[in-house]
């Protein structure tokens, strides 16, 4: 008899130590998915101080609420994903070349803007890079 004493206390032993095990268990997987989870999120670029800075130059006393934002800063991405996409296709046909120059850029301005828009983009364009060329010479 004093051989099932034993029995039951080292099961009663093994049966406490069985849920600390459990217990730390679930904190690991935990840890786990929150690394997978920000190492799998991509980072959108925002564009949302410079429309805001663009708005104020333009109409000073007119605001934006955050939907209008969001939907603003959706089509500057989307827009400049087209001008990158078109400018990289631009550059395959070119050769060799592993650098977007000015004129793949204006290449594709013209190609994916319609009309007035084509022509404002191309002069903007222009001279953002004759200044930014004038600044860097000094």
């Amino acid at each position: 008899m004093s051989g099932s004493k034993k029995t039951p206390t080292i099961t009663y032993a093994a049966a406490a130590a069985a849920p600390a095990k459990k217990t730390a268990a679930p904190a690991k997987k935990t840890t786990m998915k929150k690394r997978k989870s920000k190492a799998g999120k991509s980072v959108k670029p925002n564009f949302n101080t410079y429309i805001y800075r663009v708005l104020k130059e333009t109409h000073p006393s007119i605001g934006i609420t955050k939907k209008s934002m969001g939907i603003m800063n959706d089509f500057v991405i989307d827009m400049m994903d087209k001008l990158a996409s078109e400018a990289k296709h631009d550059l395959g046909i070119s050769g060799k070349e592993k650098t977007l120059r000015e004129w793949h850029l204006n290449t594709a301005v013209k190609l994916v803007l319609p009309g007035e828009l084509k022509k404002h983009g191309v002069s903007e364009g222009t001279k953002a890079i004759r200044n930014f060329n004038a600044n860097r010479k000094k």
